[in-house]
Formats: C-alpha cells, structure tokens, sequence
C-alpha cells in the first residue's frame, strides 16, 4: 500500500484494477454508491470521491437517475498529426504576414450572445470561477481604503502580487525572482510588450500550426510576418521542422504554448522543453513562451514550464489568472530576466501601469490558501467535461470523425470527416444558435480548413442536446 495514500484514492485503483480484469465490462453498471460504501466499509463521501476520481480519468460515467458505468472505449481512431513540414517543403514555404480577417471578430461577438450555444470561444466557466470571495477580498480593500492607490505608483506591479508568482512558480520547477516579473493587464498584453522589445514591424516570428488566432491577431498588429511550425497532437511544437526553419530563415522570435497548447492540449515531454531552450539559445533566439493553461493540468503534478529549463535567460514566461481565476480582472505578468527594463519602460508609455486593486484583490486570494483549494476542484470540473464531451462526440457525430485527447485545459481540437469545409460548418451551426471556432483562424495561411475548435468549459447536460445537434449537422453537410 502507498503511504499516506487517501482511502478514496485506494478505494478508486481497487475499482480500477477491477475493470481492468473485466470484472465489470464495459457498459456494465457499477455498484450504487450507497451499496459501495456498505461492501467496502467505507463512508459515502469516501465513495462518491472514489467515483469521481474514475470519471476525471474517463474510467466510467454518470448517467442521471441511473448510476455509474464503466465508459465504452472509444471507437472511433484519435487525432493524427499531419504530415510534417520539413527538409524542402518547409524551406519551400515563404513567410508572409499575417492577416485575420473579420471572422476572428464575429466570433469575439457571437461569444457573447446569450442564447448561442458556446463552443467557440475559449472562455472558464463563470460558474467555476471564485467570484464570491473575490468579491469579499475587493470589499475588504475598499474598508481599507486601497482605491486611493495610483496603478503609476506601481508601473511594474505590487510587491505582494509579484512575491506570490515567484512562490508559485519555485513550487513548479522554475525559480523566479519577483524582481524581474512585471504586471500586466491580462497575458496579452504580456505577449505584446514582449513582442514589441524582441521585434520590429517587419521581422519574422515562428509560431506554432495549429496556433491560438488571438497570438495571430497580435502578430497582425505589429506589422510582423509569421513562419508556421506544425504541432503535434501529444507532442506540441515540432522541433525537427523548427530546427530546419532556424537554419533557413531569420527568425527573431518563437512563440510556443508547451503546456497545454491552444487548440490541440498537447503537453510538451520535459526533455522538448529541455532541447527546445537548448536549441533556441545556441542560436541567440528568444523564446515566448505562453503559460496561461498551466495550471489546468490533468495529470499527478503541475508540468514546469520551458522557462525552468533554460539557464541562459533567452526565454520570457508570460501567463495570467484569467482561465482560472477570473477574466474580468485582466491580471497577467512576464518574466522578463534581463529584459525587464525595457519591457518596463513600454509599459509605463502605454498605461502607467495596472490595476492596482485588481492586484491586492488577486495578490490576497493566493496567499489565503484557497487558490490551490479552487484548483483542484476545477482541474477535476474540466477533466470531466473534457472526457463527458469526447464521449458525446463519439456518440453523435459521423464516422471518420478525429478528435484530440488534451492533457489539460479545456479544448478540442477535432477533424471533421471527408474534409468538410470548417466555414460552412460555422455558417451552418451559427443559424442553429451553436457557435464553434473553425479551422481557418488558426493558421494564417488557413491550413486547418477542415477542423474546429470545441471547449468544454461550459459542457453539461444541457448542452450537451446542442453537441448532438451539431453532430448532426455534421451529418447532412457531409451528405449533402
């Protein structure tokens, strides 16, 4: 037995070794909870948590007024990579600049319309994020009179916020100094200023294909050009094809998401994130690296970040608590090393600084303890939804259908069947009040034409009638 093993943790591998054996197989029903707790001598709450612990891993599932069951697995074939650029192709490929055009907008306004269905965008839960007691921290720095405080006081950030960062950050893996971490409205900003100190309008940047649109909006504003990088399901950032684009092009800059890209939720192996630092900082090239899905890991441990493998200070870490705290107060920060200085200066000529209270509100919530609490309590939220939306899709849409298995995070990135056309999917779903994010806004050059992005964070009962609704939908166009 492992030592200080909880019991519903013990209770859950014993089930597990039990489904394994094919004790119960799949589809068959699970003891009820209550019957459960008498067999094992064990308290309801030891067995619901059990349970739950089996559904987070896609073991078994809950159907409504029926029980739980051990989850069919899967029939349909997971998502591929693509046939990787390389040698030639690649150098065959010229880098352009990037141009999102009115649909990346549409869908920010469709994100917001009430009654559409939200697949599209890449927003938390409201209903998962700690919205009362940040509420009651923000009240109780307002008895205190802190809205008197100037954010120009502050133009690199509150002490106390930046303090709490570099705990988290040495607890990950990668020791930080709260000295070169500099305080941001949300991460975007943070990719910009970094952006703006490694850049200037006209220069190359390798990303990441599939890759986050909104990095690619940024990338637009800048006036830079883009030189797409496949990524691999599982695997992230291809580190064969970036070896040869830095040999072949005069690339000023990578941005990568090595945990838990967007859209594909691939975990980049520490020893890619070991080799990619190496790789980059042999050749001079910084990396920006984007750390926002960290956090929302699936798996035993909070993954480090490329960052925490690089000793020569080439890479700048930038992240925020919009996707797991809250996106209204736009608190995001960089680890800037030797770049702080100028990263600070951009950020005093833009806005002076960040919201001060904003900061004290976060800076409180983590050093209360119940950050950590709400983690795991939401990591477990999503790996459910996650694995409840997989199984829908299995369900519900046509056969040749391809969707990814996401370490963390709470997308899909899916592969729609006989290469239908992600647009006219969009087009379609958008008349029937279901929004996805299509293929299209994560490649400048439109590569992903017949794939979409699906999160899960919003996934229930409910919604799951209009997951099913667009696998139909699927259906018709395919046939039609």
């Amino acid at each position: 037995m492992r030592e200080k093993e909880p019991r519903y943790e013990r209770f859950a591998r014993e089930l597990e070794s039990q489904i394994q054996a094919g004790t119960f197989p799949e589809g068959s029903r699970l003891p009820a909870l209550r019957e459960a707790s008498e067999r094992s001598g064990l308290s309801l709450t030891t067995v619901i948590q059990a349970y739950r612990l089996l559904e987070t891993k896609g073991l078994i599932i809950a159907r409504p007024q029926s029980g739980y069951y051990v989850r069919a697995k899967p029939r349909k074939r997971p998502l591929e990579p693509e046939p990787e650029l390389g040698g030639a192709a690649l150098g065959a490929e010229e880098p352009a600049p990037v141009r999102i055009d009115e649909l990346s907008l549409e869908l920010f306004r469709e994100s917001h319309e009430p009654d559409v269905a939200q697949f599209g965008a890449a927003t938390p839960d409201p209903e998962l994020l700690p919205t009362a007691r940040l509420n009651r921290i923000l009240a109780e720095l307002a008895r205190q009179n802190r809205f008197s405080l100037d954010t120009s006081v502050y133009p690199e950030g509150c002490e106390e916020l930046r303090i709490q960062i570099a705990q988290r950050a040495y607890a990950a893996g990668c020791p930080l100094r709260p000295d070169e971490i500099l305080i941001t409205a949300g991460c975007t900003e943070a990719m910009a200023l970094s952006l703006q100190c490694l850049c200037a309008p006209g220069d190359l940047v390798a990303i990441e294909s599939p890759g986050y649109f909104g990095l690619l909006l940024l990338i637009e504003a800048l006036g830079l050009r883009a030189l797409e990088i496949p990524a691999r399901p599982g695997l992230g950032l291809s580190l064969e094809a970036l070896e040869f684009a830095l040999e072949n092009h005069p690339v000023k800059a990578v941005i990568a998401i090595p945990n838990f890209s967007n859209p594909l939720g691939s975990l980049m192996p520490n020893e890619h994130k070991r080799r990619l630092v190496e790789m980059l900082a042999s050749r001079g090239v910084p990396l920006l690296e984007n750390d926002v899905y960290g956090e929302l890991y699936f798996g035993d441990r909070r993954p480090a970040p490329a960052r925490a493998f690089d000793d020569s200070g080439s890479t700048l870490l930038c992240s925020s608590f919009s996707k797991d705290i809250s996106p209204g107060y736009r608190i995001g920060w960089v680890a800037a090393g030797r770049r702080f200085p100028e990263l600070l200066k951009l950020k005093i000529a833009i806005n002076s600084g960040t919201s001060v209270l904003s900061q004290l509100t976060i800076a409180s919530y983590l050093a209360s303890g119940g950050y950590d609490r709400h983690l795991r309590k939401i990591r477990e939220a999503y790996a459910h939804k996650v694995a409840a939306m997989q199984a829908t899709i299995e369900e519900s849409f046509p056969e040749g259908t391809r969707v990814s298995e996401p370490a963390g995070g709470y997308l899909l990135w899916l592969k729609l069947p006989g290469g239908l056309d992600s647009l006219e999917l969009y087009r379609e779903a958008l008349k029937s009040r279901i929004a996805i994010a299509p293929g299209y806004l994560f490649s400048p050059s439109h590569k992903h034409k017949d794939y979409i992005r699906l999160s899960a964070a919003a996934f229930s009962e409910r919604t799951a009638k209009d997951l099913v609704r667009l696998g139909r939908l699927v259906e018709r166009l395919l046939r039609g």
